[in-house]
């Protein structure tokens, strides 16, 4: 009946005791306090090893990303933000996720998914590289191939993509991922003149080119676009037709992914 819970004992004029199945529930008028104080011991034992170890990161895992919130945020450094971890599963719950918190505070793992061509492979590993990339699979499994392209998409993403994820503007530039058509994410840094987009192409074999419009850019200024897997040539493009027309990208193969940089030019 609770009475064994000092911080929040029913009141007893305003007691009810109600049977569910085999289970008895307590009903008062003090209720939802539980809630509240079990909320609050929950940030006191953030805060407590905060203070106690200050280099130590608060991984925070709310029910497999279902409970992801503005308290935990204030608690903790990162999200895990997703309990299904192939790559449509990632990329939906970061574009679900990032429309309200801090793209670098939000954690997708990369599992182990079915990768019979390098760019399959590419598409796994950049599905988790929007935010907080952590690997969950053997990689001494990994062929020669396999490995070549991670130590370089690895070095791309320290490199090139954590100081847009930490510092850039993010910008959604397709609807939510449906594993189907294409989808894309942009970052954008206008004091540095710096972006990169990341377009997946879908499933779908009918849909081989897809122009995303982007955002951010100034329209009277110029920018050198860089496709990381070269499926286009580099080009020097300016911000009126990004903003207006887009850029276009193709890709040859079903579920694989491209990274286009750009930069300011003068």
């Amino acid at each position: 009946d609770r009475t064994d819970h000092p911080h929040a004992p029913p009141d007893p004029s305003n007691l009810t005791v109600r049977k569910a199945a085999s289970s008895y529930w307590v009903e008062s008028s003090n209720s939802t306090d539980v809630g509240y104080y079990a909320t609050q011991a929950y940030y006191s034992i953030h805060s407590n090893l905060r203070a106690r170890h200050p280099g130590l990161l608060l991984e925070i895992c709310n029910d497999g990303g279902r409970m992801v919130d503005f308290g935990s945020a204030a608690h903790g450094d990162y999200f895990s933000i997703t309990d299904t971890y192939d790559p449509l599963s990632n990329r939906r719950a970061f574009y679900d996720a990032s429309h309200v918190l801090p793209a670098a505070m939000l954690e997708t793992y990369v599992e182990k998914w079915p990768t019979p061509r390098i760019e399959n492979f590419l598409y796994m590993l950049r599905s988790g590289m929007m935010g907080w990339l952590t690997i969950m699979l053997d990689t001494t499994a990994w062929t020669p191939e396999q490995r070549k392209a991670a130590k370089m998409a690895f070095a791309v993403y320290k490199t090139n993509l954590r100081p847009l994820i930490r510092d850039a503007d993010l910008y959604h530039v397709s609807d939510r991922p449906d594993g189907i058509h294409w989808d894309g994410l942009e970052y954008f840094d206008a004091k540095k003149g710096r972006g990169v987009l990341y377009a997946f192409r879908g499933s779908t074999q009918t849909e081989s080119i897809h122009t995303f419009v982007l955002k951010g850019f100034e329209a009277g200024r110029s920018y050198q676009l860089h496709f990381q897997d070269h499926s286009a040539p580099d080009q020097k493009v300016s911000g009126r037709d990004l903003l207006s027309r887009g850029v276009a990208v193709e890709l040859s193969w079903p579920l694989s992914s491209e990274l286009i940089f750009f930069e300011e030019v003068n």
